[in-house]
């Protein structure tokens, strides 16, 4: 780097940006968005971190399911600490004519362990507000609780088979995030009053724990080592601070990997603007670069000097992003601080800034190195005489090879870095594709113009011999716009499918009520009282019942599970405990893949048939075996077969992962649960006549949630859209500096266009064609990968149904056409804005 270089490096910045804030815009809003994403991302990955012990309530839990930890389970638990027992469990609230169902906690003296609950218009204290009062037991309610209630604290309720009084309204509670109440009426109860009621038995579908506040001295990793050498392993689930806020670590993971995407697809749109502003700028150099050659100036000083003022100003624009970025969290705070539930540790963290700066550092130089190579390579007699298409050199290879090396770098740092590097990976490779798709449909675009323009006439000539000879708009709106438009569809067309399979789908499909806690002893019972109120229970249509059981697995193949071996997207199964069921008959929708389904009469040794990914994703093939912990008893069972599930179809059953023989569970005499397709009217007598006979059943009326699902997946996709309309907007910039360039090229044009008699509308209606043909194809190519890329994350991801996003693509073309129409016609007025002799004297 010699000094001369340095010299005019900063004579050309000392001119300003003039010209440059196209190039500073593109590299700023992609470098913002990784930042932003990371430091957010960064700023709750730490609040929750730090909050983990208070949000699971102890240093440690031990939980079971379907039953409460035995004499001697918590005879040993109880050294380790002080403990807290606590359940949860759905039951039905009634008051009057109103049963809903209600999440209800049921919880001991010694709760909270940590922290203290707030609560509202009765005792300070929980202790206080669940004492029994006479002969009904105290309740504290959420806000939602009250409201679908429509009772007030001191009214008395039925929690199930319990006589409750209403004492206060919960605010907050230590060890849950978020209002209490958000999805659903909760209620807190004391344990005894769930005792008393028989309400605990096992078998029954509740979920208990045991929460410990260790002895000093007592690590969290000696305490489960001594619990499983005393009653081994799986027995219980035993959860630490790190798996209270794993789920949700996990859900920042994925938006910061989702955003960072967007962030780095930003990138590569506007480094066509990159390209080029740097294009443009070199383009008003071309004179000072010759006299520069000319007078001795080696091709690498030139080169040097020009990457120095480049380099310095894409510095600047990314570091602008930058600090976005990292401000983001400070005003995500102060603007809806208190409307995020999740806790927060305010900061500024450098790498996720680094990784921005350095991103957009490589994206600047990946797209502006080809343009500067080819100003430097060319000769000076070419120079003077202004640049034609056919008298630029091709990228030398000092050039090329930065090109290549500053691309693989960009993909290496941004993959490596990512929370999800093989997500990231496959969407740069989709990016990459698709860049070269939109190069190559520009290129076409560019040679079918120029053929078509041969036998056109006038002013549609005119527009077509723009579009298709030298100096064609089409190799720079096509990639910068197409790809954003890529992206904006694929996210409309997955929104489109996924809400229509919520709001229309799922409700054809889905039961319109369901039934839990059915007693096995009382099932002949419950479906002979659904039936008096008008349920054809004989039809597989509308009513299916089965016996429902939580339980662990604990090992495959004769081996412990290992979770770290299991796929991905099959660690829900493993993952605490995961619901099985057994079955005679073979559901009439389910799909045998491989093996058979046992007799109807089955009498033999514990067979299993298993949901064919599932199957997959533990390694499993036929006549393997798998073993589970039943109501903390282990069973094991053979492979039989394996079969599709259908999960949105209606059927009870078939869509659980594991299904079992006949003849081994039933001496657990598990609860039943069924479902049903009614009407609104039935479901009201099947309602109250199952709180007149059977209150201990749990009723679920789908109606409402599918609809609460369908607002908030609307409310979320309001944020998905804006996440990817980021990636349309750097294309919009480009668009915006092509305007700017093509105003500046095409006034000679347009005044020779006015000497020769054109009118002021057809100079308008040709820059407006033009750009709509360029717009089009844009549009058109990049809203059909987009939809081609939706289509197997809507089937194959999300396992929805898929119908073609017709209105959502036609929005996004007509826009797209609309906008480079109008963008056009701007043009034209620029280039009207002088008049011909002003125009043709400055030739």
């Amino acid at each position: 780097m010699n000094g001369v270089a340095i010299k005019i490096a900063l004579r050309e910045l000392s001119g300003g940006f003039r010209g440059f804030w196209i190039y500073l815009a593109c590299l700023a809003i992609g470098t913002a968005a990784i930042a932003s994403s990371g430091s957010v991302t960064e700023v709750f990955t730490r609040g929750l971190t730090a909050e983990s012990r208070n949000l699971l309530g102890a240093d440690i839990i031990f939980a079971t399911s379907q039953r409460r930890a035995t004499p001697d389970e918590r005879t040993f638990i109880d050294q380790f600490g002080t403990v807290s027992e606590a359940v949860s469990l759905d039951v039905m609230g009634s008051v009057g004519d109103t049963r809903k169902q209600v999440d209800v906690r049921g919880v001991d003296g010694n709760y909270p362990l940590l922290g203290a609950a707030s609560l509202a218009g009765g005792p300070q204290t929980l202790q206080a507000a669940l004492d029994k009062q006479g002969d009904k037991w105290g309740i504290v309610v959420s806000k939602s609780f009250l409201d679908d209630f429509n009772v007030s604290i001191g009214d008395p309720l039925r929690l199930g088979p319990i006589d409750t009084i209403v004492t206060a309204e919960m605010e907050s509670v230590p060890d849950r995030i978020g209002t209490p109440g958000t999805f659903g009426p909760e209620a807190i109860v004391s344990l005894e009053a769930l005792v008393e009621a028989d309400r605990l038995t096992p078998g029954q579908l509740f979920r208990s724990g045991l929460r410990v506040v260790l002895n000093p001295g007592l690590t969290i990793e000696k305490a489960q080592e001594q619990f499983e050498s005393e009653f081994g392993a799986g027995t219980m689930r035993i959860r630490t601070p790190e798996d209270s806020v794993d789920g949700l670590k996990s859900l920042l993971s994925t938006l910061n990997s989702f955003l960072a995407v967007i962030g780095i697809a930003a990138l590569i749109a506007g480094g066509v603007g990159v390209a080029q502003a740097t294009s443009s700028f070199l383009d008003t150099r071309i004179g000072s670069i010759a006299i520069l050659k000319v007078f001795g100036a080696e091709a690498a000083t030139v080169r040097a000097a020009y990457i120095l003022q480049l380099g310095a100003l894409a510095f600047m624009g990314a570091l602008t992003g930058v600090t976005l970025g990292a401000a983001v969290p400070f005003l995500l705070s102060y603007f809806a601080g208190s409307a995020i539930p999740l806790p927060q540790e305010l900061g500024v963290y450098p790498f996720p800034l680094l990784k921005a700066l350095v991103l957009g550092l490589l994206a600047a130089s990946m797209f502006a190195l080809p343009a500067i190579g080819r100003a430097r390579a060319t000769r000076p007699s070419a120079l003077f005489r202004r640049l034609t298409d056919n008298e630029r050199v091709s990228v030398p290879w000092a050039e090329r090879t930065g090109t290549i090396i500053s691309g693989i770098l960009l993909c290496v740092l941004a993959i490596a870095s990512s929370y999800r590097p093989g997500l990231t990976a496959l969407v740069l490779a989709g990016a990459a594709l698709t860049l070269l798709m939109l190069v190559a449909t520009a290129a076409l675009v560019k040679r079918l113009a120029r053929i078509a323009s041969a036998g056109a006439t006038g002013m549609w000539r005119l527009s077509l011999a723009n579009l298709g000879g030298p100096g064609s708009l089409a190799p720079t709106i096509v990639p910068a716009l197409g790809l954003g438009l890529a992206l904006l569809t694929l996210v409309a067309a997955v929104q489109a499918n996924l809400l229509r399979q919520i709001s229309q789908t799922a409700p054809s499909n889905a039961p319109t009520i369901v039934f839990s806690q059915i007693p096995a002893n009382r099932i002949e019972e419950f479906d002979a009282l659904v039936k008096s109120q008008g349920l054809d229970t004989a039809n597989d249509a509308t009513f299916r019942q089965a016996p429902f059981i939580l339980a662990r697995l604990t090992a495959l193949k004769g081996a412990p599970v290992v979770e770290s071996k299991v796929a991905e997207s099959e660690r829900w199964v493993v993952r605490g405990e995961t619901t099985i069921t057994y079955l005679a008959r073979r559901p009439p929708e389910t799909i045998i893949t491989e093996g058979q389904w046992w007799p109807e009469n089955y009498t033999g040794p514990l067979q299993v048939s298993v949901e064919a990914d599932a199957a997959k994703g533990l390694g499993l093939s036929l006549n393997d075996t798998i073993e589970f912990r039943v109501f903390g008893r282990d069973i094991t069972a053979t492979v039989s077969s394996l079969r599709k599930v259908e999960w949105g179809t209606f059927s009870i059953g078939s869509n659980v992962a594991f299904i079992l023989s006949p003849g081994t569970l039933e001496a657990a005499n598990p609860a039943f649960v069924a479902i049903a397709k009614t009407t609104p009217e039935t479901e009201s007598s099947i309602v109250a006549a199952l709180g007149a006979s059977m209150p201990e059943v749990v009723v679920f009326q789908t109606r409402q949630a599918l609809e609460t699902a369908a607002r908030l997946f609307s409310q979320i996709a309001v944020g998905v859209n804006a996440a990817a309309g980021i990636v349309t907007l750097s294309g919009l910039l480009v668009l915006l500096g092509t305007f700017a360039a093509l105003a500046r090229k095409r006034r000679a044009e347009a005044a020779l266009l006015k000497v020769f008699g054109a009118e002021r509308a057809q100079v308008l209606g040709l820059y407006a064609t033009e750009f709509a043909l360029a717009g089009s194809a844009a549009a058109l190519i990049g809203s059909s990968i987009g939809v081609a890329a939706a289509y197997p994350i809507v089937v194959y991801a999300f396992e929805a149904t898929w119908t073609f996003p017709w209105v959502e693509t036609f929005r996004i073309l007509a826009a797209s056409v609309f906008i480079s129409a109008v963008g056009g016609a701007a043009v034209g007025i620029a280039t009207l804005s002088r008049t011909p002799a002003q125009v043709l004297r400055m030739q």
